[in-house]
């Protein structure tokens, strides 16, 4: 009997097909733009870990200055910021860490090669483990040691982009002034590129120089310094910030001039950020398939009114009032499911044509199809058509068989 009714839908609603059409036009523009938003959202966030989690990602605790909120009056019996006293006696011996490093983000600073160019990059100062941890990978050469950054060598490693405008591509060997200091060029970052993951600098437009050889021209570059450390699990984190925490209030007699940041609670604040986003997002279409929804019912009170002689021959014949309202309904939901099955096919396809013209400009990006929107999107369009349909399907129902016949 399913297949009678579908029958009959298909034929009558082709028989209006611009009628239909524009009707299954309001449930599509709704699908498609749940299916599409959400699989952009969920390939933003997911490029966004990706970015992180190469990292460490939950693993990564920083922990960097700050104002003091308490005890004040202390901070003259200390050194502010982080000094070398604090890296080797808090985080150098810290359990459960795998990795550490101690950096800072210097800002734009115009950089001058030997050979006359010059060009605004990112500054960044960090110890022998930072190209490590940030895993910055080399395209040529190497990175300095924490030998070299102790001993204040003149050396540097210099981004994809900043060696391509200054050399050409070709740095190796090279000097460079930048920030009141002049170092040679003994490695050449990949070009790479984490989209998200900001931590103050460029990835491929940025010169990284050893820590120390940077403080010899400005004193106050422990009042800047961040120290980020990688733990074994993320469930080591609360442990390891604890150890922190003591050891510091120790070393700074109680002032909390620092700040803490567990990875693992910013990532679950970025998920629900982007949950927010979605549901936002559905939000909105769903206006869209609440318009296309009463666009469904419009159009089937009119079929109903065009049909009220066919409906009484229908029921002379035989058809009982389920057998009238079935058939309305399998014509509603024919229509908002035609709309919902394009609207989501569209929508697929338009969210992998935006994968392939994102990845032109940002080739990390990680193309994702939102299939709980897809699904979502399915179940909604044949819901409306229910829903929708049910009001003018019972008014067919309920039709008087000769009133029906005479008109």
């Amino acid at each position: 009997m399913i297949f009678e009714y579908l029958r009959i839908a298909i034929k009558v609603l082709w028989s209006h097909k611009f009628r239909s059409g524009l009707t299954v036009l309001s449930i599509t523009i709704g699908a498609f733009s749940i299916v599409l938003m959400s699989s952009l959202a969920e390939s933003g966030l997911a490029t966004l870990i990706a970015g992180i989690e190469e990292l460490g990602g939950a693993r990564l605790i920083l922990v960097y200055a700050k104002p003091p909120e308490r005890a004040e009056n202390k901070r003259e019996s200390y050194s502010s910021g982080f000094t070398v006293a604090d890296w080797d006696q808090v985080f150098a011996e810290l359990p459960y860490v795998v990795e550490r490093t101690r950096w800072a983000g210097l800002d734009r600073k115009d950089a001058i090669a030997d050979t006359g160019p010059s060009s605004r990059t990112d500054l960044v100062v960090g110890d022998g483990g930072f190209l490590s941890l940030f895993r910055m990978r080399l395209a040529k050469g190497r990175g300095f040691t924490e030998e070299e950054n102790r001993g204040r060598a003149r050396v540097c490693v210099v981004g994809h982009e900043l060696a391509q405008k200054l050399w050409g591509g070709e740095s190796l060997g090279h000097w460079m002034t930048i920030s009141g200091v002049r170092c040679q060029v003994i490695g050449q970052l990949a070009n790479q590129d984490r989209w998200g993951a900001n931590f103050g600098f460029d990835w491929i437009n940025v010169a990284v120089l050893p820590f120390e050889t940077v403080s010899e021209v400005n004193p106050l570059l422990r009042l800047e310094v961040g120290n980020l450390v990688k733990t074994r699990d993320a469930a080591d984190n609360e442990l390891v910030k604890r150890i922190i925490n003591v050891r510091l209030e120790a070393r700074h007699h109680g002032v909390d001039d620092f700040q803490i940041l567990d990875f693992a609670k910013i990532l679950v604040r970025f998920e629900g950020l982007f949950q927010i986003m979605k549901i936002i997002v559905g939000f909105i279409a769903g206006i869209a398939l609440l318009v296309g929804g009463i666009g469904v019912m419009n159009m089937m009170l009119v079929s109903v009114s065009e049909r009220v002689r066919e409906i009484g021959i229908r029921k002379a014949l035989g058809a009982s009032p389920g057998d009238i309202m079935a058939q309305f309904l399998c014509e509603a939901m024919v229509l908002s499911g035609t709309g919902g099955l394009i609207g989501v096919g569209s929508g697929i396809a338009m969210a992998e044509v935006a994968t392939v013209v994102i990845r032109k400009f940002k080739p990390v990006w990680v193309g994702i199809i939102a299939q709980n929107a897809v699904v979502a999107a399915l179940v909604v369009s044949f819901g409306v058509g229910m829903v929708f349909g049910l009001f003018p399907a019972r008014r067919a129902a309920r039709l008087d068989i000769i009133q029906a016949i005479r008109r």
